[in-house]
């Protein structure tokens, strides 16, 4: 199944940048990938902080700051945000944009369930082949051992003792030379 990252012609893969080694978006991103006003975007994102627990919105929330040429280099606030923040956010977006953004948030959800079953599935085959070929190798050393201490304590007596015979029958007796 094709998971689909562009719906209505936008790139949600635009919408992550990295900030040192973390992934995360803005609410500058949010505004223009849902066609908002980024005003309206920080009215919504303020609401879903103050609802969320206070762990949750300090892990994934942060305040920052830009310049805004447009008013002088008056500080215009914007939002980052981490993964879990973006689509606690989004999910409480209404309209079109937002259903397909949970769309394909439903599909990679689905992508990757069906990854980690198939993987699953390979690794317990995989693991049962080995399990078989091991108890097969088990049954082999087994009756291989079987047959060794039968060798050893039956057979080869038996077997040498008849090859004794065997050859003292052959033993031509010729009467006056000594045996």
């Amino acid at each position: 199944m094709q998971y689909p990252t562009v719906i209505n012609g936008i790139d949600f893969r635009e919408m992550v940048f990295l900030s040192g080694s973390e992934s995360v978006t803005d609410t500058f991103k949010v505004s223009k990938i849902f066609q908002k006003e980024h005003k309206d975007v920080l009215r919504k994102t303020r609401a879903v902080i103050k609802s969320c627990s206070p762990e949750f919105a300090e892990r994934n929330f942060t305040l920052c700051h830009e310049n805004n040429e447009l008013q002088n280099g008056k500080p215009q606030p914007f939002y980052q945000m981490t993964r879990d923040g973006w689509t606690m956010l989004v999910f409480s977006f209404t309209g079109r944009a937002a259903i397909a953004f949970k769309e394909v948030y439903i599909a990679a959800f689905n992508w990757m369930a069906d990854l980690i079953k198939s993987g699953r599935e390979n690794l317990e085959a995989e693991r049962n082949a080995i399990m078989l070929e091991y108890m097969k190798e088990k049954d082999v050393a087994s009756m291989s051992g079987r047959l060794l201490n039968r060798w050893g304590r039956k057979t080869k007596p038996l077997l040498t003792a008849r090859m004794k015979q065997l050859e003292q029958k052959g033993q031509i007796v010729i009467p006056g030379l000594p045996m």
